[in-house]
């Protein structure tokens, strides 16, 4: 094995990159809720868990939990939920025995969870520099050296490999800078790598020839697996873990993880392939891929599931610093944008196990699923499944770590938009720039570098690619722009040589645009932001647990509308307040006009099935109002379509 690629962009470490602006407040929303109270109300993570050494719940959720929980805590400043996730931390650094092995005793044959904490605890030495994390790596890596041949991986462990070699990679980088001085010679770390391609399940295979062309309910009945056979042959039976949603959206970095370890094949094309094969099969306009458990389909009454939302973040962010290119970044924002606040309550204390694109009613109720329960759409404390009350608690605050990224020791490159300070240091002198914006509700981001004196400082910036049109200005002077371009997304070198008190500005052009999705259905786009109508919500609690109320959404308002093909809009803005995705307080909203359908009716207690458009409407037009998707609880996103004279 050689090694073959190294990364074409480089995170910043945690404590480096700080938000600031409405993304501050994001995160403090999050922090006021679920995540700063999960600890003393759901017992799976709290101080009975297995992963302090008690008799609760010793798998994935803890590890799940401290992968978001612990750098919230630390971007806030929160000494108290700080001191918690340590805790965890502690006890895991603690639980290492003589083979190498960690964690809790009744899941100790587990590979799976272990990926999980690793994760947390490269996240701590980010910001602790803890020389312990290093030596633990090391000795775990012994262990699964001489352990995996004799018992392999299996089942979620192979299929979240990628999640490992992930880790693995950020230790050979460790290694690489010189941190590491006693690394073991009882084993190989190359011959390990070697040993975890052969037992994990080939999503490099999947993607190029992509075997899920149709929902999973297409191939599989659940009803007589779940009958027939046992847990362990799902994958033979029904390939369980090769459809499964989130393995799936987990499984997108595989490819760019093996990148760094094999040079036998073009992994980069493996990538873009597994990406353009899901979305065109169960993609949809929020970003996200469907998956009610398993892959669903296109139709945007299918559900697709939280923790899949957060994971394909996630990997999007270490295949963007495998491979560099920027159509990464347009695909993270377009999930952080839309899908991701559209599953969680605005207060953060209620999430739904699955969100549908086109959902207009929320309740306990028969779905379409293929094998979640009745109440998955709902919004609670752990509605269906507690994997997503566990794992929510990733999506912002790694996505604050997506924001900017290092090509060399010369280059800095901003590359996902959101308002924050990059403080770090190139050629050995400190760089502070805070971004200013409202992104991606305006189309201006304006950079004040704080302080900086280097002449030879190579600045750029990600074009994204949905934009037509920009404008670059340095201390008032337009030094780029391009008035009709290509939508391709592209990275472009603002300036070369920074320095203090220097202002840097890009202007994006959002102009409305439309997609096209199931059934030719359409939807409406501005920058990455897709809308969706604004329906009347009706909000009814229907239990309590812990304090945490779960409530159904009711409809007080049509929904069954069809847009005019070439709709005209009239666009009003508000200012981002308080609470950023607020349905009361949007910050754009789109008026248009649109007729009712009488006939796109409820089925199954969702929308139905979508008309193939063109349709032919009945009624006058009424005036409707789309908001931007994230604002939404309940909402058609993909809409039918008219011609104005066709009756």
């Amino acid at each position: 094995m050689n090694k073959k690629t190294e990364k074409k962009l480089h995170t910043f470490s945690i404590p480096e990159v700080k938000p600031e602006g409405w993304l501050k407040r994001q995160l403090e929303i999050q922090m006021q809720g679920l995540t700063g109270r999960l600890y003393d109300i759901w017992d799976s993570v709290g101080s009975y868990s297995g992963w302090l050494g008690g008799t609760g719940e010793n798998w994935e959720r803890a590890p799940y939990y401290l992968d978001g929980l612990l750098p919230l805590s630390y971007y806030l400043e929160d000494e108290e939920h700080w001191k918690t996730a340590c805790r965890f931390v502690e006890w895991t650094l603690g639980s290492q025995d003589e083979e190498g092995n960690f964690g809790p005793i009744a899941s100790k044959e587990d590979y799976w969870s272990r990926f999980v904490m690793l994760k947390v605890l490269i996240q701590y030495y980010e910001i602790k520099k803890d020389g312990r994390v290093l030596e633990f790596f090391d000795r775990y890596f012994q262990y699964l050296y001489n352990k995996i041949p004799k018992v392999p991986m299996k089942q979620w462990s192979s299929a979240r490999i990628g999640d490992l070699l992930y880790c693995i990679q950020w230790y050979c980088e460790q290694e690489a800078k010189g941190y590491i001085h006693d690394v073991s010679a009882k084993y190989d770390i190359s011959s390990l790598v070697e040993l975890l391609r052969e037992q994990a399940l080939d999503w490099v295979d999947i993607f190029l020839d992509f075997p899920f062309t149709r929902p999973a309910g297409y191939y599989y009945n659940w009803n007589k697996e779940y009958s027939h056979f046992a847990w362990e042959d799902y994958h033979d039976t029904m390939k369980y873990h090769a459809n499964h949603i989130v393995n799936v959206t987990m499984g997108f970095k595989y490819p760019a993880m093996l990148s760094y370890f094999f040079d036998d094949m073009d992994y980069k094309a493996a990538s873009l392939a597994g990406l353009a094969n899901a979305e065109k099969y169960h993609g949809v306009a929020s970003g996200a891929i469907n998956g009610d458990e398993h892959l669903s389909g296109n139709n945007p009454s299918q559900g697709l599931e939280l923790c899949s939302v957060v994971e394909y973040m996630f990997s999007l962010q270490t295949m963007l610093e495998a491979f560099g290119l920027p159509c990464f970044a347009d695909k993270m924002e377009r999930l952080a944008y839309n899908a991701l606040p559209a599953t969680i309550t605005e207060d953060f204390m209620a999430h739904q196990y699955l969100q549908q694109a086109n959902q207009v009613l929320v309740s306990k109720a028969e779905r379409s699923w293929f094998n979640n329960n009745e109440e998955s759409n709902m919004f609670g404390l752990e509605p269906n499944f507690g994997c997503c009350t566990a794992n929510m608690h990733q999506g912002w605050p790694k996505f604050v770590k997506s924001l900017w990224y290092r090509g060399d020791e010369s280059q800095v490159v901003s590359m996902v938009f959101a308002p924050c300070r990059l403080e770090t240091e190139a050629e050995g002198r400190k760089i502070c720039i805070r971004e200013e914006t409202e992104y991606p509700f305006r189309e201006k981001i304006t950079y004040h570098v704080e302080q900086a004196s280097h002449d030879n400082l190579e600045f750029k910036i990600r074009i994204p690619q949905w934009c037509g049109s920009y404008k670059i200005y340095k201390n008032g002077k337009c030094v780029k722009e391009e008035k009709i371009r290509e939508k391709t997304g592209d990275v472009i070198t603002v300036t070369r040589g920074i320095h203090t008190g220097d202002i840097l500005e890009a202007e994006f052009s959002m102009e409305i645009e439309k997609s096209y999705w199931f059934h030719n259905s359409m939807a409406v786009e501005r920058g990455p932001l897709v809308y969706a109508l604004d329906i009347k919500e009706r909000w009814e609690a229907v239990k309590e647990v812990a304090g945490i109320r779960d409530y159904e959404v009711y409809p007080d308002s049509g929904w069954n509308y069809a847009l005019e093909k070439n709709p005209s809009f009239e666009m009003s803005t508000d200012c981002v307040g308080s609470v950023p995705f607020s349905k009361e307080h949007p910050p754009i909203r789109l008026k248009t006009k649109g007729r009712r359908l009488p006939s796109w009716k409820l089925e199954a207690n969702s929308a139905g099935t979508l008309p193939d458009s063109p349709i032919r409407p009945d009624g006058a037009e009424e005036e409707i109002s789309l908001i931007p998707y994230g604002c939404t609880k309940l909402r058609v996103t993909q809409f039918p379509w008219y011609q104005n004279g066709d009756k």
